[in-house]
């Protein structure tokens, strides 16, 4: 009778299997250098604060917060793929209170606005004067703000193309993604040329480098890039 022990695999098994381990390591270092640091961008799930400022759709909803002599501008949107125009409908134009999650990158936020919880103050605030920078030609990606700005990281390339497609068509405004010299990315609202929203008419563009021409306006600490869809271009 022979006696029991452990059996060692046949030859041609462990061939295969020390393969396998050699094509796991290959890939490990392959991705590792292939690796790019993602952006600082944060979404604060599941932790809802309280804002006051003054609502704003020209054409996005906003919230301009003043303190002092500094102004912030919040984008609000909508939970999910979705813009937050209804949400603020009763309160455009006036001061009011909101509740919801921060979203933040590069010196640009956005509030996730809880349903529910606008409530016009009917208070009166300044609208910013808007300050024309005149015709300029940009170069960037098209991407959903929301996204772009923390809740999907890194938020813009070809891996995200669908997500802002979808995104764009259910009402988050588009921002043109230009990098700066530093490294950051600053985002451009793209809106149409008399200042109307245009996220469905560039969802097809996303996530792909282009080059726009249009005028350059200022509201705020907002800037928006004024363009004919029609005529932005794809780079590549």
């Amino acid at each position: 009778m022979t006696p029991s022990g452990p059996r060692r695999p046949p030859p041609a098994r462990v061939a295969v299997a020390g393969g396998l381990l050699a094509l796991a390591a290959a890939l490990a270092v392959t991705t590792a250098a292939g690796h790019r640091p993602l952006p600082a961008a944060t979404f604060e799930f599941g932790i809802v604060r309280s804002f006051q400022g003054l609502v704003l759709a020209d054409p996005y909803p906003s919230l301009l917060v003043r303190r002092g002599t500094v102004a912030s501008r919040f984008l609000l949107v909508g939970p999910g793929k979705s813009g937050a125009d209804a949400l603020v409908a009763g309160a455009v134009g006036q001061s009011a209170t909101l509740r919801g999650s921060l979203v933040f990158r590069d010196g640009q936020a956005a509030v996730q606005v809880e349903p529910g919880s606008v409530v016009p103050l009917n208070e009166p605030a300044a609208r910013p004067a808007p300050d024309d920078l005149g015709a300029v030609y940009l170069e960037g990606e098209i991407v959903g703000a929301k996204c772009h700005l923390g809740v999907m990281n890194p938020g813009s390339g070809i891996v995200h193309r669908a997500c802002a497609r979808l995104c764009l068509r259910g009402g988050v405004p588009p921002l043109l993604a230009v990098r700066l010299e530093d490294g950051r990315t600053e985002g451009v609202f793209l809106t149409g040329p008399q200042g109307e929203a245009v996220g469905r008419a560039v969802a097809g563009l996303a996530g792909v480098p282009v080059g726009v021409r249009g005028r350059l306006v200022r509201k705020g600490p907002a800037t928006f890039l004024g363009v004919d869809p029609h005529e932005i271009r794809r780079l590549r």
